[in-house]
């Protein structure tokens, strides 16, 4: 006997009931791509700094510093929603997916010197090598940077966090939690990546204005961030697109 309600005329429902995704996973899985899109790109694009005016003064910023501050409106979602375990784990995942592309990065540069049956192509000039290695290096010195600095900041971000929500608990401020976790997170996240990505390399002032200038850039971010937590908390949970309680 054919299944109660089965047909062609209901197939269209049924598919949908089992392929669409609930809202909370939506949000999960955007999440944790924003998370680790991030965390790579940042990556990258740390190795060149560019000189930004703020109010006159010259102040040096990494081009990475966007996507690195985005990391933490990523794990701020998964802590609201989804709790400080699940926000930890992805932490602990996004630092060992660091550290595999550190391992593809020196692949890439090393494939052709240290394998005995593998050659720089002919299309491949030495010029093209020469560039390829320069930015590279600098990405390989950047991740290992990075990864000292991440795992630090973002614990640190998870775990204030925490001890906000908890000491808040149905005050309706997740504003204060989001904003003060990131930004102190920030903070220890600059300081530790500029001086181990830049140190020894550009000079005392020079890293000053780069750790000023990421510290003000990445708390920018952390309060412009604050609707886009709200929103996608309020997507997970089913309520009101516009409700900026809790």
């Amino acid at each position: 006997m054919a299944p109660l309600n089965s047909g062609p005329e209901n197939d269209g429902k049924l598919a949908e009931s089992v392929y669409r995704p609930p809202d909370h996973s939506v949000v999960f899985i955007f999440s944790v791509s924003l998370f680790i899109a991030c965390l790579i790109a940042g990556a990258v694009l740390a190795v060149k700094p560019i000189d930004v005016s703020v109010f006159g003064a010259s102040v040096l910023v990494p081009v990475g510093t966007f996507a690195f501050a985005l990391t933490f409106t990523a794990t701020d979602v998964v802590s609201e929603v989804w709790g400080r375990r699940s926000a930890l784990t992805l932490v602990f995942v996004g630092l060992a997916i660091r550290f595999l592309v550190l391992l593809l990065f020196v692949m890439g540069m090393a494939v052709d010197d240290r394998v005995p049956w593998v050659n720089q192509a002919s299309i491949w000039s030495d010029e093209n090598d020469r560039a390829f290695e320069f930015v590279l290096s600098g990405v390989n010195r950047a991740n290992i940077a990075g990864m000292a600095a991440f795992g630090v900041s973002a614990v640190t971000d998870v775990l204030i966090y925490h001890f906000f929500k908890t000491r808040d608990l149905g005050k309706n401020r997740l504003w204060v939690r989001n904003n003060v976790s990131t930004i102190i997170a920030q903070i220890v996240n600059s300081m530790v990546f500029i001086l181990v990505a830049f140190g020894g390399a550009v000079a005392l002032a020079s890293l000053a204005s780069l750790i000023i200038g990421q510290v003000l850039f990445k708390a920018a971010t952390a309060i412009l961030d604050t609707p886009l937590v709200y929103l996608l908390r309020n997507i997970a949970t089913r309520r009101k697109l516009l409700d900026f309680t809790g």
